[in-house]
């Protein structure tokens, strides 16, 4: 199954694309977002005017390792002063299944899953399961309940996962958010579903689909977009 993964580059400035991600993108479909953060109060009209020329030879030069590299990509290019809420309106705009926040990234050896028990459990399971079959990595599946893990596991494993490459870790402390990013801050890449919530204040771990996560890492993370979002 190919996955529709939407990635946002900030304009003028931005970073060049991690190239360890390319190979993890390989069985996806990629959606482009060139977002140029605007002023307030500043004409979106007036700046694509003036602007777009540039903005978009910018933003073919950031994509050219997804060409290189056979992914099919669509680009969108956006003049605004709210970014989330264009990240927003772009995935559901193009149905995509999940939202890459990129970062700092050197390897790809190890992925963590923060598992939670919303609509998007099997999404996340099916799209871990293709990332395995493009990398080489072992991964680590995060919940609260031994039987959850249980599940994934087996799931993972009938989607032709070695279970070899598979480590659980159960959480019943009173902190869970908190050993959510001891945990993770050992793993290169972060895999969670938008909705997943923390189960002690039954809030999101994620404020917005926009990939605004109070988990306070710097590691790239696919943040798998619920059913009833796509």
């Amino acid at each position: 199954m190919s996955y529709k993964v939407l990635i946002t580059f900030d304009l003028p400035d931005t970073d060049a694309f991690p190239s360890v991600l390319i190979e993890a993108l390989t069985a996806t479909e990629v959606v482009a977002l060139g977002h140029y953060k605007l002023p307030e109060q500043t004409p979106p009209g007036a700046a694509r005017d003036q602007l777009e020329t540039d903005t978009r030879k910018t933003l073919t030069d950031l994509i050219r390792p997804f060409h290189n590299a056979d992914i099919p990509v669509q680009t969108r290019l956006v003049f605004s002063s709210a970014r989330e809420k264009a990240i927003d309106r772009v995935a559901r705009q193009d149905d995509c299944d999940a939202i890459l926040s990129t970062g700092e990234v050197n390897s790809l050896d190890r992925l963590f899953v923060a598992l939670g028990d919303g609509p998007e459990f099997d999404r996340i399971l099916s799209f871990v399961a293709d990332l395995l079959a493009a990398v080489d990595a072992s991964v680590i599946l995060f919940h609260t309940r031994e039987e959850t893990l249980t599940n994934a596991t087996d799931q993972l494993v009938k989607r032709g996962v070695d279970s070899n490459r598979i480590y659980q870790q159960v959480s019943g402390g009173d902190n869970v958010r908190q050993r959510i990013v001891e945990l993770e801050d050992k793993c290169d890449l972060l895999v969670i579903g938008e909705g997943t919530p923390d189960p002690l204040n039954k809030t999101p771990v994620l404020e917005t689909a926009s990939t605004k996560m109070p988990l306070n890492t710097n590691d790239p993370a696919f943040i798998i977009r619920s059913p009833t979002q796509s």
